[in-house]
């Protein structure tokens, strides 16, 4: 009887058990929208040892968590706004009961933007910057820029200086995704993680940052270059690098417009 000697690959055979698993269980809860548990599965998967992930595992972490944290962003906006009603109109003990809401929202936005931050600080970066694989610069940059977004979205909600402090990490993190992105071996102008780079940081810069001045200036290079270089897309990147470039304009033509309004009262 020959028994096949198999003692080397166990472990891995066990790990991609392991992964493939997980990586079925967030596809089943993203298709039943259960984001809750699509970032359970998601953890799990992160938290093999040294595994650096897919292209289709990353964008499943970043749609697991975007949805997961998207719907708590949109409930602190309309409890905001609310409040605000509320304290406009003189009702005080309604105000202060939406205040109490708005917390419980904020603490649950604090748990979720600090377990995504911790996990690509902690695991996914460290990886990348030891990994020899061919798209490392991107995924650096997919990294670097998620991490960015996560302290964006806490600087919109807290006071002064958790606001400051949550926005100065957001910045470090663009600026070390746009480094790596426009660097010797990095991504092309029409590449779609370097638009949305481009993309999210402009918006940084003009809703938290407060520097609309700026914010043009970098959607309108990043846009800029593109255009100049979109002669040289593949079609799998066409419509996803045209999108983000049709967003960058969209925000350019508002954010100037706003500009001149401003500079003539």
């Amino acid at each position: 009887l020959f028994i096949p000697h198999y003692s080397r690959s166990f472990d891995t055979m066990s790990e991609l058990t392991e992964r493939s698993k997980c990586v079925f269980q967030a596809k089943l809860a993203e298709q039943a929208e259960r984001y809750d548990e699509m970032i359970v599965a998601l953890k799990k998967l992160c938290g093999i040892a040294d595994i650096e992930l897919t292209v289709e595992e990353r964008n499943l972490l970043s749609v697991g968590y975007k949805n997961f944290v998207g719907s708590r962003r949109a409930s602190w906006r309309i409890l905001s706004a609310l409040e605000d009603k509320e304290k406009t109109k003189g009702r005080d003990e309604n105000a202060a009961k939406i205040t109490d809401y708005r917390s419980k929202v904020e603490e649950e936005l604090e748990k979720i933007c600090a377990e995504i931050i911790d996990t690509l600080k902690e695991s996914l970066i460290p990886r990348m910057e030891k990994s020899e694989s061919a798209d490392a610069a991107e995924t650096s940059v997919f990294y670097h820029k998620m991490s960015g977004d996560y302290y964006r979205y806490l600087s919109e909600f807290r006071a002064s200086p958790g606001r400051e402090e949550a926005g100065e990490k957001a910045c470090e993190s663009y600026e070390k995704a746009s480094e790596i992105a426009s660097g010797k071996n990095g991504l092309h102008p029409t590449h779609p993680t370097r638009l949305g780079l481009a993309l999210n940081y402009s918006v940084f810069h003009y809703e938290i940052s407060n520097d609309p001045t700026k914010a043009c200036a970098l959607a309108r290079t990043a846009f800029d270059e593109a255009i100049t270089d979109l002669d040289t897309l593949d079609d799998e990147s066409y419509k996803d690098s045209t999108l983000i470039m049709q967003l960058l304009r969209d925000n350019l033509t508002l954010w100037t417009s706003e500009l001149a309004d401003e500079e003539g009262e």
